[in-house]
């Protein structure tokens, strides 16, 4: 009879990892020494993630995550209780938050996963309570002061101007613009457009409807020669290789103490969803331009401001009482 690989695995790894058994919190019942140990049922819920076509991102924060609990329990995927995850998360009471929230998820998802595929008779998770994170508090950044940071950036500088810019006008991820291609541009007059592939493999078009920005654009290709590939390269050594988060993140910086402020990158993109709320932009089409998958993540980056909301308030009266009159 053919054996199952993650049996395979893991009595494999008890002869080569007498260790690991060391790990185990509690010893495993009767019946259950030839159960796939939870750390080979990670592997495959790993592998299950990227043939599923998850984000490199989001499958590295799982490994981690669930590398700690295997660390902490090494015993059979059966053996994993309420008790045995309180005595796990009962180790992480120093970490912030939104960190314990995230290690949490990460176990919830995988063993949902395992419930599924009938390697657990039920998810433990159901019986415990998960942290609650308080609701995020708004980050608005005035418009004159993101102008104030602009404006610190060289006109030089053609490759930061547009990015920065780029970014702060159609609220973009940072790593969604660094990530974009020539290819992804769609310059028909009157009519620009840009592809973005966004987070959870998502792919969204937006609207370039700023003219200052696709002229900056279109300055910027002529400039460059570019015709495919990266949008944004990195000028080391001029070989205009992918430009690093970190590289960026550092010029940005710099270009905030110049101004005399601080300034992330990721409030560039807040401010341009709070603008646009400001302005009347229904969430629904706010969501659809963020990228957001539902619509209370983006209730939560925009909020209206009391001289909007009343605005509003007093312009459906109106035409309530033009009506009725």
């Amino acid at each position: 009879m053919r054996r199952d690989p993650s049996v395979y695995r893991y009595r494999r790894n008890r002869r080569e990892s007498p260790v690991a058994k060391l790990s185990v919190v509690a010893a495993a019942p009767a019946g259950q020494a030839d159960e796939p140990t939870v750390e080979a049922l990670v592997a495959d819920y790993l592998a299950d993630l990227a043939n599923a076509g998850r984000p490199a991102t989001t499958r590295r924060a799982y490994a981690s995550d669930l590398a700690a609990f295997t660390r902490y329990y090494a015993g059979p995927a059966s053996g994993v209780t309420a008790a045995v995850l309180r005595g796990f998360f009962a180790t992480l009471h120093g970490l912030a938050p939104a960190t314990r929230a995230r290690k949490q998820a990460s176990l919830s998802s995988f063993l949902a996963w395992a419930h599924r595929h009938d390697a657990i008779a039920a998810n433990p998770m159901v019986k415990l309570d998960r942290v609650r994170l308080p609701d995020p508090k708004p980050r608005d950044v005035p418009r004159v002061t993101v102008e104030l940071v602009l404006a610190q950036v060289p006109r030089t500088q053609r490759r930061d101007r547009l990015l920065f810019r780029l970014v702060y006008g159609t609220g973009l991820r940072i790593g969604e613009a660094l990530a974009m291609h020539v290819e992804d541009l769609d310059l028909t007059p009157d009519d620009e457009r840009l592809g973005v592939l966004g987070k959870g493999g998502r792919r969204r078009t937006i609207l370039l409807d700023d003219p200052r920005l696709v002229a900056e654009l279109r300055v910027y290709l002529k400039a460059t020669g570019y015709r495919h590939g990266p949008l944004f390269r990195a000028a080391k050594n001029g070989r205009g290789g992918p430009l690093r988060y970190q590289s960026i993140q550092q010029r940005w910086a710099r270009y905030c103490a110049a101004a005399g402020t601080t300034v992330t990158l990721h409030q560039l993109r807040h401010a341009h969803a709070t603008e646009l709320v400001n302005d009347g932009v229904s969430l629904a089409t706010i969501r659809k331009r963020l990228g957001h998958k539902n619509l209370q993540t983006t209730a939560r980056y925009a909020f209206q401001s009391d001289a909007t909301a009343d605005a509003e308030l007093r312009a459906w009266r109106r035409r309530r009482d033009q009506r009725s009159g």
